[in-house]
């Protein structure tokens, strides 16, 4: 199935995901000569004011029940911003971009003209007007932050002329994962207005490098001197071995033997080949040089990109994937994969294997990808910190070897749920009915969304009673489906497990001991166990949850606040049918059901602020929302 999309399709997406993301984090509260009208407001002030008549004379009568926001940024007339609204659940209102935000100006007539503004030019509207606070806005940042929503807009065009796929449950088990992968690639990360680009990549990169694209990357290779290296299990296969058949190690034995290179010496690392190319000759030039690090001619090993774009998939569907360094920036970060995340996602996998040892439910729900075998390379010096050892390293991810061979299991990224295309096999669950012989209803829809909330919500509050909380957007949480039911969730990317110490002494288990980098603010450790939660809430609700919510809103026409209704009961159902310790009971009670507001992920005010130069992870910041289950009933009421 075409997206059918074009640039104009683009810009609509992105728009409505920075609008809502400034209303979220607040951008437009309390700007001055700025008004919110309500439905009674908008109709009766509309005739008397120019630009307000001027909107409803575009849009008509389709806005006769919005909200309006009203901001004049100008002059009386000219620099008015004008858009409607409506009210939401996840937060107070919410921005639909087919209506359009508009900014009046005169002409030579003195009639007012509507120009409907793109991203960037709303942006520039907004530095104008926070420039005596610089605080909010930096210069520096907002360029940068500009120069993302271009690419992102160009990337995110060329990524819709691509197919999406039709199949993905009734698709060959060979090919199954790698559809899902790339179904869910075309919404990356929901509601993160810039999460699309990857800076540093045209579109000769994208089009070899994105999963959208389906094409395959084959692995260049480097000689590292053993003693360089640091690895997760020293007496492990080599990565060669574990990518690689023995047809395919041949040409590379070859190259190392013709170069006179020990295989006692030296380990072979994969590496991306746009990294090869593009990255390491000067990050590691020094090193090259010296014969520390040596590039290999001979190239091996046919893999396809995911929706993560940095982990690989084996061209011949088998279980070891493998995840690469990549000196790209996305989500406001550079995607390198350093020894000190791959170590602090081994010690991450080691308490969740230990949580799900001693609870039955998570024993036969919970399923985790072993993440222990990686190699990194350190300077001679060992520091962990220092930038080159997060360019040259390997994850190599193995899943359940028995899963990838069961022809009757399916591995789906909970992102995939996230996207739909036009027509009526649009959306996975559509799939999912046909396959089960169910007619698609409201009612079918809600008990889809119940197979795959339920056990997602069990995992997560089981997890959390024990003390931990892992990075569960729906990139990292994978449903195993088999003959038409959930049977488990699969957790990947453990470097990211979240813990409130206490909890865990509580529960037999230990400190992680990870190692973090001195001075820089880091978000494993929790002093509380409702910091630790607000993660939940925030990524694996606000993010995964909802965007599964809106897509099936959006696809079948359904009503948001039933969405909510069985979310709410799928949760709650989490919660009672767990045995919690009292304190945990309290804590999720008040947190998730009583209080009025949760916790809000910031992107928008962390990527506009000053910040330092350290390489880092997503950039975010906490505010406030609406407690989604007190919202849906002020909402739809």
């Amino acid at each position: 199935m075409r997206m059918n999309a074009t640039g104009s399709d683009a810009e609509r997406l992105v728009m409505e995901d920075l609008v809502n993301a400034l209303l979220a984090e607040q951008f437009f509260l309390g700007l001055p000569d700025a008004e919110l009208l309500s439905p009674e407001a908008w109709l009766a002030t509309a005739p008397c004011r120019p630009v307000l008549q001027a909107l409803r004379d575009c849009l008509g009568a389709s806005l006769d029940q919005a909200y309006v926001f009203h901001w004049n940024c100008g002059e009386e007339v000219e620099g008015t911003i004008v858009f409607p609204l409506e009210p939401a659940i996840v937060q107070p209102y919410r921005f639909k971009a087919e209506l359009g935000l508009y900014e009046a100006s005169l002409d030579e007539r003195h009639h007012v003209m509507l120009q409907k503004l793109g991203p960037k030019e709303l942006m520039v509207r907004l530095r104008e007007r926070y420039e005596s606070q610089p605080g909010i806005i930096d210069p520096a940042s907002l360029e940068q932050f500009l120069h993302m929503l271009e690419g992102t807009l160009l990337q995110t065009s060329w990524s819709l002329e691509n197919e999406l796929p039709e199949q993905v449950l009734s698709a060959p088990s060979s090919t199954a994962f790698l559809q899902a992968e790339k179904k869910a690639a075309f919404r990356d990360r929901p509601f993160h207005p810039v999460s699309k680009v990857k800076l540093g990549w045209g579109k000769d990169e994208c089009r070899s490098y994105t999963v959208e694209y389906g094409g395959q990357i084959t692995l260049h290779w480097m000689a590292v001197h053993r003693e360089r290296l640091i690895c997760g299990q020293p007496q492990a296969a080599a990565p060669m071995t574990l990518l690689l058949s023995e047809k395919e190690r041949n040409p590379i034995l070859e190259e190392m033997n013709e170069k006179g290179l020990d295989p006692e010496s030296f380990v072979l690392l994969p590496v991306h080949p746009w990294q090869m190319e593009n990255v390491l000759p000067g990050h590691l030039a020094k090193e090259i040089k010296e014969g520390i690090c040596i590039p290999l001619r001979a190239q091996a090993g046919a893999f396809s990109a995911t929706s993560s774009v940095r982990s690989l998939l084996p061209a011949d569907a088998g279980s070891h994937h493998v995840k690469l360094p990549l000196g790209i920036r996305s989500l406001g970060g550079l995607r390198y994969l350093s020894a000190v995340k791959l170590m602090n996602g081994q010690r991450a996998e080691q308490l969740l294997r230990k949580a799900v040892e001693g609870d039955d439910v998570l024993n036969k729900r919970l399923f985790l990808c072993d993440e222990t075998n990686w190699w990194a390379y350190l300077p001679e010096n060992r520091d962990l910190f220092a930038d080159s050892p997060r360019h040259l390293s390997a994850l190599v991810r193995q899943y359940p070897a028995a899963w990838m061979e069961d022809p009757n299991i399916r591995l789906v990224p909970m992102s995939a749920l996230a996207v739909c295309g036009r027509g009526e096999a649009g959306h996975l669950f559509d799939e999912w009915l046909a396959l089960i012989g169910e007619r698609r209803s409201e009612s079918a829809i809600h008990q889809l969304l119940r197979e795959v909330i339920q056990p997602f919500f069990d995992v997560c509050v089981r997890l959390f009673a024990r003390g931990m909380m892992p990075e569960v957007h729906g990139q990292n949480a994978v449903l195993v489906w088999r003959e038409g039911k959930i049977i488990g969730l699969l957790l990947r990317d453990h470097d990211s497990l979240r813990v409130h110490v206490p909890w865990l002494l509580g529960n037999g288990l230990e400190d992680p001991k990870y190692t973090l980098r001195p001075g820089v603010p880091e978000s494993l450790y929790h002093q509380t166990p409702e910091s630790l939660l607000s993660f939940f809430q925030m990524l694996g609700i606000h993010v995964n949850s909802y965007a599964i919510i809106e897509c099936l809103s959006r696809h079948y026409g359904l009503g948001e606040d039933k969405l909510w209704q069985t979310l709410q009961e799928c949760l709650e159902a989490a919660v009672s049918q767990a045995t919690l310790a009292e304190e945990v009971q309290a804590v999720l009670q008040q947190e998730l059901f009583g209080k009025a507001t949760w916790p809000w992920k910031q992107i928008i005010r962390p990527l506009l602020k000053h910040h330092a130069k350290v390489p880092s992870s997503m950039p975010y910041g906490k505010g406030e929302a609406p407690n989604p289950f007190h919202a849906k009933a002020r909402v739809f009421t």
